[in-house]
């Protein structure tokens, strides 16, 4: 079986070139890259008998993932996936014309909102989290329970790295933008259907 993979003939590629490049770090971002790639692929296969689109699982996931009652702000799902506030709203409104999500108003600030998983959502939402686990531990399960470990523990050191202190923070302060355009797009919808009563 060969031991090199698509990585190791890309990088061999550049034996030709006179200045030093860091082909280590090189081949390590590479195959992070394709894995994230293929984590991807596996994520759309896997949910494609569910009728969901990867994206839409992420939102099922981190709403089922909040734990009872299984409802969370805007801003703590835009937070959490990493999706700006207008392609979450898009995303909200897609799967909740689906009877898979619903929206109200936050009794405790009336200027946000809750997105909770119906009844329908949340079955869906066990199915799914269920089907993609189980696809990801056949990926890998060619690695040994030792390097699994060994792998998880130096991509967190990677990524603990990588992070900037505070950012969490501002995100967080910006983001709160999203409850508040979300509240405010469902009450201008409310308006809109409510019958006039003037004359």
């Amino acid at each position: 079986m060969d031991s090199h993979d698509e990585i190791d003939r890309m990088l061999g590629q550049w034996s030709w070139a006179p200045y030093d490049l860091p082909l280590e770090a090189m081949a390590i971002s590479k195959r992070i890259q394709r894995m994230a790639r293929n984590l991807e692929g596996l994520a759309a296969h896997s949910m494609a008998r569910f009728g969901l689109e990867p994206g839409e699982f992420d939102v099922l996931a981190t709403v089922l993932r909040s734990g009872p009652p299984f409802e969370v702000t805007p801003t703590w799902l835009s937070r959490s996936l990493l999706i700006s506030a207008a392609g979450l709203t898009k995303r909200l409104t897609r799967m909740e014309g689906r009877g898979l999500l619903s929206r109200r108003m936050d009794p405790a600030d009336r200027r946000s909102l809750l997105v909770a998983l119906t009844d329908e959502g949340y079955a869906l939402a066990e199915k799914a989290v269920a089907a993609h686990a189980a696809a990801t531990a056949e990926l890998m399960d060619v690695l040994p329970a030792e390097k699994r470990n060994q792998l998880a523990g130096l991509l967190r050191e990677l990524l603990l790295s990588t992070e900037q202190p505070g950012t969490p923070d501002k995100a967080e302060a910006a983001d709160t933008s999203v409850d508040r355009v979300e509240a405010a797009d469902t009450t201008e919808k409310a308006g809109k259907r409510a019958p006039s009563g003037g004359a």
